[in-house]
């Protein structure tokens, strides 16, 4: 049961690889042009540095900051092999994204919005995907089509910063999420609230695709995300617990995050 309420909680991953988050206003004065997912340890046989990329992600923009096309490989070289490419197509109520994917070819994804170009939903052709509703500007719940699963139960505290929530599958609350935060402010690319090793994939290169693309989820999380708890409620216990870390370069920014749980610690190196 516990392996169930994880794969739900990743159930947004295998709706749509590329998003969920949160986003606010804040001005990003320096772009992150590149992300690198990496191991940074030798064990069971990976490769250490400087060899260790698992992914690179690299980030291209229009010149109003909004993003443009991205592009993922398995590694940083020249020889390296293209994972994902998505191009971005800008509308009034509506931003297509072309995407590539290695694995199954080409997939285009529909984000509508509304005039606070709030996310409304995140589908593909056959309107599968993900809808949201909001409440006072702030995400209310989370509806996955065509399953009918829903988060929802949405708690803040006063910093906009989202405590709790909970699954719902098959009409059944089964699951929850408690997150706990520092007094960190944190710009909202690196929003984390729905980062764990389920579902690292519906962010790209580990940032929140919905901010790149000048979006946002209404009222957004201020500061930094340092531990989710997520919990079975039928059996009362820890499913998983999630430790959060970053470091900074000599300009204050985020050079690097860690996400630390109980079998591994996925890493991920920005570049500006």
């Amino acid at each position: 049961m516990m392996h169930r309420i994880q794969s739900q909680f990743g159930i947004l991953a295998m709706a749509l690889i590329f998003m969920i988050s949160c986003s606010k206003p804040v001005v990003v004065e320096e772009k992150i042009k590149q992300s690198n997912f990496v191991y940074e340890d030798n064990v069971n046989g990976r490769i250490p540095p400087p060899n260790n990329v698992i992914e690179s992600t690299n980030f291209y923009y229009n010149e109003n900051g909004t993003l443009s096309s991205a592009t993922v490989y398995d590694d940083t070289t020249a020889s390296a092999h293209l994972l994902k490419e998505i191009n971005v197509t800008y509308a009034n109520n509506k931003i297509v994204l072309n995407t590539f994917l290695d694995t199954i070819g080409n997939v285009t994804y529909t984000i509508s919005f509304n005039d606070k170009k709030q996310v409304l939903s995140a589908t593909l052709p056959d309107s599968s995907g993900l809808y949201l509703s909001y409440f006072n500007d702030r995400i209310s719940s989370i509806k996955i089509l065509p399953s009918g699963d829903e988060y929802l139960s949405f708690i803040y505290d006063d910093n906009d910063n989202l405590l709790q929530y909970d699954l719902k599958v098959s009409g059944f609350v089964i699951g929850r999420a408690v997150l706990e935060y520092n007094n960190d402010l944190i710009s909202n690319e690196f929003d984390s609230r729905f980062f764990t090793k389920d579902i690292k994939f519906i962010y790209l290169g580990g940032l929140d695709l919905m901010t790149k693309l000048g979006l946002n989820y209404g009222k957004s999380t201020q500061n930094k995300l340092i531990k989710r708890t997520e919990i079975n409620l039928l059996s009362g216990q820890v499913a998983e617990l999630y430790n959060y870390g970053y470091t900074l370069n000599n300009s204050s920014d985020i050079a690097k995050r860690n996400i630390r749980f109980s079998t591994d610690t996925l890493f991920y190196q920005f570049k500006y």
